[in-house]
């Protein structure tokens, strides 16, 4: 008579269950403990209830700050007109827009005028990132301030009252802001290893006056001080403030193209010491959501740039002694509709 195989150990099946199980809720109790470490590292403020200047402490704050001297042609306020838009332009689920917001801001100060405006706007569907610099000197209606420079508002109002600035003025949504100010951008940039930029002889030269350093036109290895220097260039162009936002936009894109394919480890050990430099007022929740969108985006999306006022939208313009651009508010709108989207 044949003997019957024995029965599986189903005891024995259910102790390696629970031992799997067991390890997986280990690896994600792990997981979830040190990606709120890395979130605790960021610095956070709230929008809403960031402190702001009254109109006479900003009117005092701007007699401090130095004006260079216009020879444009002279222009009263009240011939410009602002539309008053709808914040709709980037508002579609497929799209996620982050503004970027440098500042050079000066010893004692605890903020000063946003210096530098990109917002990073990224289509999920297209796996497409589209960085747009807003120029600093763009003339905007401010809510509560009047009229004035764009960057007037972050120091007026921090990152609140510049997002209402860009929305009714351009009509554009903002989904979330990222800060950090230009000393920390050159700590940032070394933190990465540098950045490699294609550099003209005049700006290899500039770059080598401001930092004392021995560059050459064609590709360079820039550090964080030469890096900043570079980005901070408005003089050797005729169009100013346009050539000096494009080289930052370079910049990013440069850093971008180079840690496309950094591995986990290196990238955690990265985030770990660049978290720190960073100020948003994003929630945990809404970092992690943006996170898992455009991951895909940033390690094989394509990168496009542009500014506002675009080519051909605006005037140079002296408004009440200052030097502004005097932007065609409806074509920029069309621009940042038909490059943005919906």
């Amino acid at each position: 008579m044949k003997k019957q195989p024995s029965p599986p150990n189903r005891r024995g099946r259910l102790v390696l269950l629970c031992f799997v199980l067991g390890l997986i809720l280990i690896v994600m109790l792990a997981g979830t403990v040190y990606l709120q470490h890395l979130l605790g590292r960021i610095h956070y403020v709230d929008s809403d209830t960031a402190p702001t200047l009254s109109p006479e402490e900003l009117d005092a704050y701007l007699a401090t700050q130095p004006e260079e001297v216009n020879t444009a042609p002279t222009m009263n306020p009240e011939d410009v007109t602002f539309p008053d838009y709808d914040a709709d332009i980037g508002k579609d689920s497929d799209v996620i827009n982050i503004l970027l917001i440098g500042q050079d801001r000066r010893e004692g100060e605890t903020r000063a005028r946003s210096d530098s405006m990109i917002l990073c706007t990224f289509r999920k569907s297209e796996k497409k990132l589209t960085m747009t610099s807003f120029l600093r000197d763009t003339y905007v209606k401010i809510p509560g301030y009047g009229r004035n420079r764009i960057n007037v508002a972050y120091a007026a109002g921090g990152m609140s009252l510049l997002d209402k600035t860009l929305e009714s003025n351009f009509g554009v949504h903002i989904d979330g802001n990222v800060e950090v100010d230009f000393y920390q951008f050159a700590d940032i940039i070394d933190l990465l290893g540098g950045v490699e930029v294609d550099l003209r002889n005049d700006e290899a030269q500039w770059v080598n006056r401001e930092t004392g350093s021995d560059l050459s036109e064609g590709t360079n290895l820039l550090n964080g001080q030469q890096a900043l220097a570079y980005a901070r260039i408005r003089k050797l162009d005729a169009d100013g403030d346009f050539s000096r936002t494009n080289r930052q936009r370079k910049v990013i894109t440069a850093l971008l193209d180079a840690y496309r394919g950094t591995g986990l480890p290196d990238a955690l050990s990265l985030l770990e010491q660049i978290l720190p430099l960073i100020t948003t007022d994003m929630t945990d929740r809404e970092i992690l959501g943006y996170a898992v969108s455009l991951f895909p985006l940033l390690s094989r999306g394509e990168v496009v740039s542009q500014h506002i006022p675009a080519a051909g939208t605006y005037s140079s313009r002296s408004i009440d002694g200052m030097a502004v651009l005097v932007a065609d508010l409806e074509a920029n709108r069309q621009v940042l509709r038909d490059t943005l989207g919906e």
